[in-house]
């Protein structure tokens, strides 16, 4: 049986034992806590340094994008240039901006694969001559094939010369398609190249390849202009003429008249009869033919291909035209009424387009009243514009031809007396300056044309060509 002192020290020694395992269990957690500690520590810096990584990676990124795009739109500076110096000046000053450059220059490879043709002519002889080295290589016709871009050393660098020096080769492509290659000389190292600058090189020069395809679309659409010019040239003269062959006969009528007087009244001088009053007679007869052959050649001299713009009187330019076409209407039965007002403006214009389109309008009219008739022609400044009238008593036209009329060689006429160009001709010569030209009839009683010339300063209503 245990004693009170027996069961006190066995009380004590399990104290004891108890204190001694929580004191190891406390060390043993605050090693734990401690590792744990330094592994979080460690895993914090490890997910700072991520966080940092990330940070960095994601800003480079958004910074890189930044420069494409405003590489992007820098670049689209090349594409609206308006000529090849500009072109190639934009695409220089860009290029600079990726790689420093010594020399640079555009190449189209020609049609027989063995000759390089540069964009300007004031490329060096070094770059020709590179170019025609690459060519002969075979590396301009790899890189257009795959089009793809290329860094090239320049193998003919001098000893002892500063620097690696290449050439880059970058292709021009447009719609898929490379259509030439545009080399740049630099001083750049090759392993410096990255796969970033590479691309910038390539947006630059696809952009010169949009520029390049403009500037020959530019120049195709001014020769088929200087074409489209010299045909309505051409074809206005050739209506002129074919006016003036129609007019023949009456010309030569009014011609004929005042000569059959001047003979008469020559052989009356001749005797000494009335001799002053005679001169004035003969003077007169003069000057009326005179008047008609300046008229007749003032018209039908050829349309200069540039317009000459002069202050044209309206009334008296078709009182011109009347002198030529008075016999024939005479003749026809045909009686003119002309209802001029004298408020009429000059008008800002070309007095020998105009007078043919007035003459367009007469001999269709002529035409239309084959048993004699009224032709009215009346002027009057409305709203800006200046109106003229030409109203005939003729046959009209039929309702199903009104809108075919001012279509090119349409006509109604016999085969061999009309060529259908009359009327496009008189409307485009109407348009060339601004105005418009409109059509009333009423099949068997008539035909109102109706030109509208607008009254303007500078010519800024004009139109460019005859259409």
């Amino acid at each position: 049986m245990k004693t009170e002192d027996t069961i006190g020290q066995e009380t004590k020694a399990t104290a004891k034992a108890s204190a001694e395992n929580a004191a190891a269990a406390i060390e043993r957690f605050m090693e734990t806590r401690e590792s744990y500690i330094r592994a979080l520590e460690t895993t914090i810096e490890m997910l700072k340094t991520k966080v940092g990584m990330h940070e960095k990676t994601e800003s480079d990124i958004k910074q890189s994008l930044d420069e494409m795009i405003a590489m992007q739109r820098l670049a689209n500076t090349i594409s609206t240039a308006t000529d090849p110096v500009s072109v190639f000046d934009s695409l220089l000053d860009l290029t600079r901006q990726v790689v420093p450059v010594a020399e640079s220059m555009i190449f189209e490879v020609e049609s027989s694969g063995s000759r390089t043709k540069p964009f300007l002519s004031t490329c060096s002889d070094r770059m020709l001559n590179a170019s025609q080295h690459l060519l002969e290589e075979g590396i301009l016709d790899w890189v257009i094939a795959q089009k793809k871009t290329t860094v090239v050393p320049d193998l003919n660098t001098s000893v002892g010369e500063a620097g690696d020096r290449n050439f880059v080769v970058v292709p021009l492509v447009l719609r898929n398609k490379a259509i030439g290659v545009y080399i740049i000389h630099t001083e750049k190292m090759r392993k410096a190249f990255s796969d970033y600058e590479l691309m910038l090189l390539g947006i630059l020069a696809n952009q010169a390849a949009v520029a390049i395809e403009n500037l020959s679309n530019i120049e195709r659409l001014i020769n088929a202009a200087e074409e489209l010019k010299k045909s309505q040239s051409q074809m206005l003269q050739a209506a002129k003429l074919a006016s003036v062959g129609e007019l023949a006969g009456g010309i030569a009528h009014e011609i004929n008249n005042p000569l059959q007087i001047l003979l008469g009244h020559i052989a009356l001088l001749q005797q000494g009869k009335d001799v002053e009053h005679r001169i004035e007679i003969v003077k007169s007869q003069v000057q009326r033919i005179a008047q008609i052959t300046k008229q007749l050649v003032s018209f039908s001299r050829s349309v200069p291909e540039e317009l000459q713009h002069e202050l044209i009187n309206v009334n008296w330019a078709i009182k011109e035209i009347i002198t030529l076409v008075d016999y024939q209407f005479k003749n026809r039965g045909i009686d003119f009424d002309l209802r001029f007002s004298e408020e009429i403006p000059p008008l800002d214009s070309n007095k020998n387009y105009l007078q043919q389109a007035f003459l367009n309008l007469l001999i269709n009219a002529k035409d239309a009243m084959p048993d004699g008739g009224k032709m009215l022609i009346s002027t009057e400044f409305v709203g800006g514009n200046v109106n003229i009238r030409f109203t005939d008593t003729g046959t009209g036209i039929k309702k199903e031809n009104l809108s075919k009329i001012f279509e090119p060689f349409f006509t109604t006429k016999e085969p061999g007396k009309g060529t259908g160009l009359g009327l496009p001709i008189t409307r485009g010569i109407v348009r060339k300056f601004g105005g418009e030209l409109k059509v009333e009839s009423i099949e068997g009683r008539g035909t109102t044309f109706t030109i509208a010339l607008p009254v303007q300063v500078g010519g800024s209503k004009r139109n460019g060509g005859i259409n």
